[in-house]
């Protein structure tokens, strides 16, 4: 492993990390107060947006990147967050009606679609061991879809969705971004989501405003994953193939999956936990398949 690969998948990593709090926070917002989410995404990341604003602007330096992004890359940002957008909704409206442990391993599939998307767009060929992973993973994501009393076909099938438009934007990024300023697109993505949000929630008449106290809660995980997350992952995509982003992050749902048992009060389940065992088996052998040194 190059010391390239090892800043790719130690930012990966943080990633992980920034994304589950953001999980856990967002979950337990919906648990105790039922907010909608389009409301939840709008006051997260607007009030994130407020919090990191001024980080940008009293910077010369800062100023002239987040203007080059906007040049150089501001139709894949916008496209790329339109996508992440709807997949937002999708995934917040699954969350909210499912257990902790199932989505955050249903939404792990973004690996899977990163495979697959490199393969048939970006050339990258794929391995006996890496097709014999996706079918383990295909197994794993029934089982886990069809958890009686845990998680609704309907919500699977719009999380397995949302996985896929979340992987839309790296192969956007990776294609067509050659070195892609991390912060500078994560702040400039918060202020394109807040709008989409708004409107979004203007459009269908959900909007409203919530008490003072959820939008802190709100803003402060999303400042963790919406804009700290989100920055450490798109700094990968220079150090990192599309396939091999996500890799580091398999580990998240299992630790989603625990916290959901141990403090949500989740049931335990076996055919959760052999279902998650095949996803990631399976997302580890397409992920960290050995590559034949050429002679």
């Amino acid at each position: 492993m190059t010391g390239n690969e090892k800043k790719g998948y130690f930012y990966v990593f943080l990633t992980g990390v920034f994304f589950a709090f953001e999980v856990i926070g967002f979950k337990e917002i919906f648990r105790k107060y039922n907010t909608e989410p389009e409301i939840a995404a709008l006051f997260g990341v607007g009030f994130a947006f407020i919090i990191v604003t001024p980080y940008f602007l009293f910077s010369k330096k800062r100023q002239s990147k987040v203007i080059t992004t906007i040049k150089r890359d501001g139709l894949i940002l916008t496209l790329g967050t339109i996508s992440n957008a709807i997949g937002i909704v999708l995934y917040y409206y699954a969350l909210r009606q499912t257990d902790l442990g199932p989505s955050a391993i249903l939404i792990k599939t973004t690996v899977l679609y990163n495979v697959l998307l490199g393969v048939f767009f970006l050339g990258e060929k794929l391995k006996g061991r890496e097709v014999f992973g996706i079918l383990i993973a295909v197994l794993g994501i029934y089982m886990i879809s069809t958890l009686q009393g845990q998680i609704k076909l309907v919500s699977a099938f719009l999380i397995l969705l949302s996985a896929f438009l979340f992987a839309i934007q790296s192969y956007m990024i990776k294609k067509y971004i050659p070195e892609i300023l991390g912060l500078e697109y994560a702040y400039l993505r918060l202020f394109l989501l807040s709008i989409f949000f708004f409107l979004y929630s203007l459009y269908i008449g959900s909007f409203h405003i919530p008490n003072i106290s959820v939008i802190v809660i709100l803003g402060l995980f999303s400042l963790l994953g919406y804009f700290l997350g989100r920055a450490f992952y798109f700094e990968a995509h220079n150090h990192l193939p599309i396939s091999k982003l996500n890799a580091t992050l398999l580990i998240e749902p299992i630790f989603l999956m625990f916290v959901g048992i141990l403090f949500m009060k989740e049931p335990f389940d076996s055919q959760k936990l052999i279902g998650a065992g095949f996803i990631l088996l399976g997302l580890y052998l397409i992920v960290f398949h050995k590559k034949k040194v050429k002679p």
